[in-house]
């Protein structure tokens, strides 16, 4: 449907660069939110309904509030189509730098965190998510 052979592994690819910037910023907008005192619902609702509505916005958002963390794509399989993404890019000889980047931050959802602050066997997501819905002190 959208061309010659590999176009349509080069649609997925695409949907998944879009789609990991889009939910990491979600995420840290969330954060920087919570932390400056909003009403996360609020939020969602009002910037949703402007110019950085999104899925992930929209419909992940409400999840994350709800601590409905449960699975909707795998991370390691998201990760996996960003390191399928960026080999491609070394074919091309194209430099995706954001996409870079926010591959190491899923790469740090799955990965134990060490910090000594941080409670044992921590991982980034559950990090991500304390932070984001633990109470103000």
């Amino acid at each position: 449907l959208m061309g010659a052979a590999g176009a349509g592994q080069n649609t997925k690819l695409t949907n998944q660069i879009v789609i990991a910037s889009t939910l990491h910023g979600v995420v840290e907008g969330l954060i920087f939110a919570y932390k400056s005192g909003l009403n996360l619902e609020q939020i969602i609702n009002v910037i949703g309904s402007g110019a950085a509505t999104s899925f992930s916005l929209t419909v992940l958002g409400p999840r994350i509030l709800k601590r409905d963390l449960g699975p909707g794509f795998y991370v390691e399989h998201f990760i996996k189509d960003m390191d399928l993404a960026l080999a491609e890019c070394r074919r091309m000889n194209l430099c995706l730098p954001g996409l870079a980047l926010v591959r190491q931050f899923y790469e740090s959802l799955v990965a134990p965190v060490s910090y000594t602050h941080l409670r044992a066997h921590e991982t980034g997501r559950n990090l991500v998510c304390r932070l984001l819905l633990e109470k103000k002190k």
